[in-house]
């Protein structure tokens, strides 16, 4: 009898920490424009740092040229990271390189703010989600943009 309470009290608690999950999200925004990714650190322009994606998923959404990345179910954790531009067009992962977002995978180089380059993967239904404000990056073939030029205050 003992037992059966403490998995009642348990089961009651899960539901009610689930529900209140729920309604901060349903506050948060619209979750129309979310989507499920993995976000790396990156080396150098064309170098790969050593080690694999992350276990852990994040979902990312564009506010602007801010991209908001939350993950947790009963702990919300959320990071901001501003993006200055994207560095390289979407590619497509190798097979096996980014597991646990599906078959069709894509992946994008961007640079932030801080002058820092992650890389951040999410499945090719997602594409445009991905790039956000940033929709040329999209488009296979389009040239690369030139460097950034000084301001001459004009």
């Amino acid at each position: 009898m003992g037992v059966l309470l403490v998995l009642l009290v348990v089961a009651l608690w899960a539901q009610v920490a689930l529900l209140g999950n729920w309604l901060a999200r349903a506050r948060s925004g619209p979750s129309g424009a979310t989507f499920p990714c993995r976000v790396r650190p990156a080396g150098r322009l064309g170098h790969v740092l050593p080690g694999g994606w992350p276990r852990r998923r994040w979902r990312g959404t564009w506010v602007h040229d801010v991209l908001l990345l939350e993950r947790g179910v009963l702990m919300r954790r959320i990071t901001s990271l501003r993006v200055r531009i994207p560095e390289e067009a979407l590619r497509d992962a190798w097979p096996g390189e980014v597991r646990g977002l599906g078959r069709d995978v894509v992946v994008v180089l961007l640079r932030l703010d801080d002058g820092s380059l992650v890389e951040v993967a999410a499945t090719s239904e997602h594409r445009t989600h991905l790039v956000g404000p940033f929709g040329a990056a999209a488009i296979p073939g389009v040239p690369p943009t030139p460097g950034e030029r000084p301001n001459l205050g004009c």
